[in-house]
């Protein structure tokens, strides 16, 4: 009986192995940081957001549902949360009224410089198998595939 081989893929591995592992990657990273910030009572979906609007600016509500790769809804409910307590801002956005712009307020930057360190000590030894050159070679490869306009490209 004559077995039949896969083709073979771009660069000899798999697709599904990619998927996996990147999403292995993932899962180790925020369950890591999600812990470190659970035992002192703040949540790893609040830190994604702030952490989002820190690096990016103030952002529609879309935007960053798509930034930190949260479901919109998840998102609008923990923003209430967030506007709460007086980390972040909701405005109507001046190029749309029907969007809403969110932002960080002085407090939400305070908060994040608050619990950036505790979520970088948790989440390094998830990447401490790779040296430095290799995270900045890590950190251009994953840039590439999620930088604008790549998705469209590999259609």
């Amino acid at each position: 009986m004559a077995t039949t081989r896969a083709p073979r893929e771009p660069g000899g591995v798999k697709t599904a192995d990619l998927v996996r592992l990147v999403g292995q990657t993932r899962r180790a990273l925020w369950i890591a940081a999600a812990r470190a910030l659970a035992s002192q009572g703040e949540s790893v979906v609040a830190w994604s957001l702030v952490n989002r609007l820190a690096e990016l600016g103030p952002l529609t509500q879309r935007e960053l549902a798509d930034a930190s790769a949260q479901h919109p809804a998840g998102v609008s409910r923990q923003l209430d949360d967030l506007e709460a307590r007086g980390l972040t801002t909701r405005e109507a956005d001046p190029g749309d009224r029907r969007r809403r712009r969110v932002g960080l307020t002085p407090q939400g930057v305070r908060w994040h410089r608050r619990w950036r360190p505790v979520v970088d000590a948790a989440t390094g030894p998830v990447l401490s198998p790779l040296r430095a050159p290799q995270r900045r070679a890590l950190a251009a490869l994953l840039r590439e595939i999620v930088r604008p306009g790549a998705a469209r490209r590999a259609r």
